[in-house]
């Protein structure tokens, strides 16, 4: 949040001192200002920082989860919103959703399996060290680990559903990802 600030302040056009936790300005400026600061996004799947989010920032960008927990984040990011006196129907919600679509069933479960296994880990990933420490972790994943998890299938009306379902919980945009490389024909 301390990055936040420094962002916000720089963007005000004047000389800027800070002295935080993780940061130290002596004097900045941006002497190149547009004439509107750009939107501020935080990316959270946590309803604490969605709250904070909603009294701090534009917009939040959260990763495709069950729509029932995405409704919940969007409801804290409204209510931190609305604490701050601000509206939330006029700020950007974000879904960034993983899918694996290809021509057959098949090809779209060894996408997923090839080049997304971490769509199938069910645990944290953050504290992964090293590049091979997740390529063993990755050997683990099984089909059944997608379940519930991201969508795998070569029916594009399975992929509408599943879209669709976001944008009902208010979802404004969707960066799709599609995880295999056939991204011509995706």
């Amino acid at each position: 949040w301390e990055a936040v600030e420094i962002i916000q302040k720089l963007f005000s056009g004047k000389d800027v001192k800070h002295a935080g936790r993780f940061f130290t300005l002596e004097t900045s400026r941006l002497w190149a200002i547009p004439s509107a600061p750009p939107p501020i996004f935080i990316a959270t799947a946590g309803p604490v920082t969605a709250k904070r989010a909603g009294k701090t920032v534009d917009g939040i960008i959260t990763p495709g989860a069950t729509a029932e927990k995405i409704s919940g984040l969007f409801a804290k990011f409204d209510e931190g919103a609305r604490e701050a006196g601000k509206d939330p129907a006029t700020m950007p919600k974000i879904l960034q959703l993983h899918l694996s679509w290809a021509p057959t069933d098949e090809e779209a479960l060894r996408n997923a399996m090839n080049e997304w296994p971490n769509g199938g880990m069910k645990f944290p990933k953050q504290d992964i060290r090293s590049p091979f420490d997740f390529e063993q972790m990755a050997k683990l994943v099984r089909p059944e680990d997608f379940e519930g998890r991201m969508l795998i299938s070569a029916d594009l009306d399975a992929h509408r559903k599943e879209i669709q379902q976001f944008l009902d919980v208010g979802v404004d945009r969707i960066y799709l990802h599609n995880v295999g490389r056939n991204q011509k024909e995706w």
